[in-house]
């Protein structure tokens, strides 16, 4: 199905914080998780967190990525069914991620733009996604970022044999355009928060 007129959908950029990231997955950043892990080494000055949930099939593959600052209109929204993506920004700079909770348990297969949000995460934070959340890569601020993502190499040979732009459904990426199933792209509303 083909939507023939395309709406503009704009949302406010609001900070990300433990609680508003629930829907989406877990915020990493300067603390450890559920500290006091048994590892009897370094105790005292290490307080070793427990694993974090990384899921993937296959092999674990993870890169970077340096990505120009600007506030680009979102076109795209993608999930995962087999792994739980984990995006990272390292350096100093923040980034936002535009995010859509997992609707797979009811049998969806578009996100809900009703529950669409764009999170800025402070520099040296990331997320760990939940299984089939709706989201689109990482958006830079005003300068540049780097962001560390932990994929699976299924992911990303789906991705790069893509010879251009489109929706796929292929190696555990199902990516949509906005405008052809569901008539919209997203704008971010940028404020000072």
């Amino acid at each position: 199905m083909t939507i023939s007129q395309t709406k503009t959908l704009t949302i406010p950029v609001i900070d990300a914080d433990a609680e508003n990231i629930k829907p989406y997955g877990y915020l990493l950043g300067d603390d450890v998780s559920k500290p006091g892990l048994g590892i009897p080494f370094y105790q005292g000055r290490v307080l070793e967190g427990e694993n974090i949930d990384f899921t993937y099939r296959g092999d674990a593959t993870f890169r970077t990525a340096k990505i120009m600052p600007g506030y680009p209109t979102v076109t795209w929204l993608e999930r995962h069914m087999f792994m739980t993506q984990m995006f990272i920004g390292l350096g100093q700079s923040p980034f936002i991620m535009v995010l859509s909770p997992p609707n797979h348990q009811n049998n969806q297969d578009l996100p809900d733009l009703s529950q669409v949000k764009a999170l800025r995460f402070p520099p040296g934070h990331g997320l760990l996604l939940h299984l089939g959340t709706w989201h689109d890569f990482p958006i830079a601020c005003d300068k540049p970022v780097v962001i560390l993502t932990a994929n699976s190499d299924e992911v990303v040979t789906a991705l790069t044999q893509m010879k251009e732009p489109g929706e796929m459904n292929q190696g555990d990426v199902y990516k949509i355009s906005l405008a052809k199933r569901l008539g919209y792209e997203i704008e971010l509303e940028v404020g000072n928060g």
